[in-house]
């Protein structure tokens, strides 16, 4: 069990050392990025991840990820596929400062909307792509959406999102409590709400993930049943030359009698098996680097 006084001494210097010193650092990096033409940010970003990210921790965990999600992918494949993760990555970065900017110049195709342009309904998206387009998609159909959010762990870059994310017409909310609540008010209202499925979540039930039972949300399932209200899985690609395309897919065969814990998980197991399928499709465009299924120990113990 840590320390308490160690770990009040870690928040203070996190608070006003260390998250000071990486907002400095980061916000003039993300003005320039902004002031650059969006396919110059994008390929440089993407040249960048391509370089460093090999050289850090992190390219270390996302092979291993990769080795669990393909067990059967050589090790030159996996690390063919890891470069062009970071890439894409890099890319993704590059591009957020300019996601109103490639959605006005036709980079984004969309499909789908219609299905939620009246009505309530619940959106599920993933990390794939440029995942900043989920954020849009209420606004892109014509409805003010409410999406949950994880907050940044620096308080600084955390502030300065939520005020970048102003214009996309939507309200946000913390993931907690008052998410819950936020988003049924929504919904109840005939409104519509957006969330991610493929984060770790501790506290969430048991499904398969690549033949790994993994703590999976499973909000959506519990809202879709509580408010009989229609899930839609929004998938986000990304093609060559910067050019995506955002599918709302149809919704998802809420099953019918079924006890409410055995309908739940049968929801969030197809809600998984998706954005499963998304991946399998196209593995580079995923955030390999989240610790999807915990430790790399916890996920051998789970597998099925």
């Amino acid at each position: 069990m840590a320390d308490p006084l160690s770990f009040r001494l870690k928040k203070q210097f996190d608070r006003y050392i260390h998250d000071p010193i990486a907002a400095a650092l980061s916000i003039p990096l993300f003005l320039i990025l902004k002031i650059l033409p969006y396919k110059i940010s994008s390929y440089l970003c993407g040249t960048l991840m391509y370089l460093i990210a090999p050289l850090t921790s992190y390219n270390s965990r996302v092979k291993k990820h990769m080795h669990i999600a393909f067990p059967n992918k050589s090790q030159r494949d996996i690390n063919k596929l890891a470069s062009q993760h970071w890439f894409m990555l890099g890319q993704t970065i590059g591009e957020m400062p300019h996601i109103n900017k490639l959605i006005r110049s036709g980079n984004l195709e969309t499909e789908g909307l219609d299905k939620i342009k009246k009505g309530p309904a619940i959106l599920v998206g993933a990390h794939m792509g440029n995942w900043e387009f989920l954020l849009r998609v209420g606004d892109l159909a014509g409805r003010r959406a409410g999406y949950v959010f994880r907050p940044i762990n620096n308080w600084i870059l955390n502030k300065i999102q939520i005020h970048r994310n102003k214009d996309a017409n939507a309200d946000f909310y913390r993931k907690g409590r008052l998410a819950a609540i936020g988003m049924a008010g929504k919904l109840k209202n005939g409104e519509v709400v957006g969330l991610t499925g493929d984060q770790l979540l501790r506290e969430g039930i048991m499904v398969p993930f690549f033949g790994i039972k993994t703590p999976t949300p499973q909000a959506a399932a519990v809202m879709a049943l509580k408010w009989n209200v229609p899930i839609y899985m929004v998938r986000v690609e990304r093609f060559k030359g910067i050019k995506f395309k955002m599918s709302v897919e149809n919704k998802l065969k809420i099953p019918k009698n079924l006890e409410k814990d055995k309908a739940v998980f049968e929801i969030t197991r197809m809600i998984s098996s998706r954005i499963e399928e998304w991946i399998i499709n196209k593995p580079e465009q995923w955030l390999w680097a989240h610790r999807r299924w915990g430790k790399e120990n916890q996920a051998k113990k789970n597998a099925i």
